[in-house]
């Protein structure tokens, strides 16, 4: 397979896209040899959930960037998700987040969502994020200190009901990260509900110390009271713990296991994995890519296990495990995935032996792996996100065949042309589709659609099959597509992937001021959005829109730094100097991009430099008068005196 650059996603950091079944055993398991379902988030994530935060009954996806920028992609019901909406992190946060988490805090039935900062400078501490949902969004945002007397850090964070009062309470896993040996705890925040001014009321933070520099936390109900306890997992502290609840939210320590063999326990899942009717404990090690089943006695107690190898070195970091029944034995077995892509199921016989392996290879770098009912069917899918991706996957415990039709956010400059792509995504190979697309024609005027450069190495080039494309009425704002990639049956867009399957060209108006406008896939007149699939019939396709930015250009003259209108040695020292920091950035990245390659570094001072005093080449257009650039969002630049 080709993959081509137009599939939507950075292709130098995917491992493959393929998605292979490789059987190391007799064991038959239930996940076939199917792609997944690709969600992009646009950020680069730190952590993921899920939760029905529009309260539509389905789940949506909700991501976090590490910078604080919250991201909830809705789910369509097939297993798909798109339409997303992105809450920035709000000014002056300089922090690092780490985890998130979807729950009704105030008890009101609408999903909230939490997150997890160290702030900087470490001086001023770590807190806790809630975006509060007023069941039309979120109309709130509070934060919550966890220490005023230490730099307490969550490293994990879980919403759950930790009292039975109704109301989700916040659990984290918190290290104070300049006291050595940076000390661990479990922190505790009870929800009060609602709070009179706005917001919710919590109690003060509970704070029960344990090892060090803790990654994970789990609640499970351990001893079967009907509440949920806490485990923790320590990684540079090599230790698990164990924190009984009282039944109102108060939690005691009663087990610390200390490994000898330092295998940084990382990740912690729980069930009953031997069958002796006792909740158990299989945690994922960091350094020793291992699994170890700690075996319950039903009171917080637990015996070791061995630790059973997974992996080689070549599959790279373990990563956060899950347990699911993965071959409808009855027994929950242990799914890990890998910094590699590489996805290995290990399968319990029942006693808690976990000795035969499958493997399947997914994209590269998963954070995490978990179950959810995706799709609302009783069957649990395994979702996972991929962090520099800026993707989430999701597999279909139920076989079901699902694909989108996808529009990103993009800039446009007023004025000028401009190339909207079309995107689609099934967890099937695309060998046909029809859909139809709503613009606002008076801003983004279409003037033609047509095959992406995936399309046309897949089908040579004399193009599709069939290709009708109605660009609609003047103003209209209605266009439609018919294709058929008229391949060979089995061949067709590649399954797994979202890739550009359309170009839609602009030209864009002419206006005075930014403004944004709605491009939408939509159904077509009188049908419905469809795809047809390798292997199967024509499938509905859900639709996922976004809002195109319209920007207005600056002219400016290239190189000219200062903003004088002269190009000479002054601006080369002006860039350097902005460059090391020494004075502060200016209000041009554009003109001070004096080769026109999009980045401000080095070679812009040198190429002044040459071109000045050893007749080299000269700097890249608008030169050497004001101008508009050829490509003017690149680089931001704010209007220049010399370009009046």
């Amino acid at each position: 397979m080709v993959l081509s650059p137009n599939s939507g996603l950075p292709l130098r950091s995917l491992f493959i896209v393929l998605m292979l079944f490789f059987p190391c055993s007799s064991v038959r398991a239930q996940f076939l040899p199917t792609s997944p379902i690709p969600t992009p988030m646009g950020i680069t994530i730190g952590d993921c959930e899920v939760g029905d935060i529009n309260g539509d009954g389905v789940l949506d996806l909700v991501a976090v960037s590490f910078e604080g920028v919250v991201v909830i992609a809705t789910g369509f019901g097939d297993g798909t998700h798109g339409n997303r909406v992105t809450y920035p992190a709000p000014d002056g946060f300089e922090g690092v987040v780490r985890t998130v988490d979807t729950g009704d805090l105030d008890g009101d039935g609408d999903i909230d969502v939490a997150l997890g900062w160290s702030y900087i400078p470490p001086l001023s501490g770590g807190f806790i994020s809630i975006l509060v949902n007023n069941g039309a969004g979120f109309d709130a945002r509070q934060e919550i200190s966890l220490d005023s007397q230490l730099t307490r850090t969550p490293f994990d964070l879980q919403i759950c009901d930790v009292n039975g009062d109704g109301r989700d309470d916040i659990l984290c896993c918190t290290n104070v990260l300049d006291i050595l040996p940076q000390p661990a705890s479990v922190t505790v925040l009870r929800s009060l509900g609602a709070a009179v001014a706005g917001g919710i009321d919590f109690t003060e933070p509970q704070h029960i110390e344990s090892s060090s520099l803790a990654y994970n936390m789990l609640a499970h109900d351990m001893d079967g009271d009907g509440d949920l306890d806490i485990l923790m997992a320590s990684r540079d502290g090599n230790t698990f713990s164990s924190y009984r609840n009282d039944g109102t939210g108060v939690f005691t320590l009663v087990t610390e296991i200390f490994f000898v063999l330092l295998p940084h326990p990382y990740s912690i899942v729980a069930g009953d994995f031997n069958g002796d009717g006792f909740q158990d404990v299989v945690l994922g090690t960091w350094m020793t890519r291992s699994l170890i089943l700690l075996s319950g006695d039903g009171n917080l107690g637990f015996a070791v296990g061995d630790e059973i190898p997974v992996g080689v070195p070549g599959w790279g970091l373990m990563q956060r495990i899950a347990a699911e029944d993965m071959d409808g034995d009855g027994t929950l077995d242990i799914v890990v995935p890998f910094s590699s892509g590489v996805v290995a199921t290990r399968y319990n016989d029942g006693n808690g032996l976990f000795v035969e392996e499958s493997l399947f290879i997914s994209y590269q770098g998963p954070l995490k792996a978990r179950f959810v009912d995706l799709e609302g069917n009783g069957t649990k899918d395994l979702l996972m996100d991929h962090s520099n991706l800026e993707v989430m996957t999701a597999f279909f415990g139920g076989q079901n065949v699902a694909g989108y039709f996808h529009f990103e956010p993009q800039r446009v400059a007023s004025g000028l042309p401009a190339t909207i792509p079309l995107r689609v995504a099934s967890n099937l190979g695309i060998e046909a589709f029809e859909v139809g697309i709503s613009i606002d024609s008076s801003l983004l005027i279409p003037t033609a659609l047509e095959p992406s450069s995936a399309v046309l190495e897949l089908t040579g080039p004399a193009g599709p099959a069939v290709w009708i494309v109605d660009l609609g009425q003047p103003n209209s704002g209605e266009l439609s597509l018919i294709a058929d990639l008229g391949l060979a049956p089995g061949d067709g867009l590649g399954a797994g992937i979202l890739q550009i399957c359309a170009d839609l060209q602009v030209e864009v108006a002419l206006l005075s001021s930014e403004q944004e406008t709605a491009i939408i896939p939509q159904d077509p007149a009188g049908g419905i959005a469809v795809l047809q699939v390798t292997g199967a019939a024509s499938i509905p396709a859900s639709l996922s829109g976004a809002m195109i930015s319209i920007e207005v250009p600056v002219a400016f003259i290239r190189g000219d730094a200062n903003d004088n209108a002269l190009i000479n040695i002054a601006d080369a020292v002006v860039i350097l100097r902005r460059l090391f920091g020494i004075d502060p950035p200016g209000s041009c990245d554009a003109a001070e991009d004096a080769d026109g390659d999009g980045v401000k570094d080095l070679g812009d001072a040198v190429r002044l430099l040459t071109f000045l005093f050893s007749g080299g080449i000269p700097p890249g257009a608008p030169f050497p008068q004001c101008a508009i650039a050829p490509d003017p969002l690149v680089l931001p630049c704010t209007l220049r005196l010399s370009c009046p």
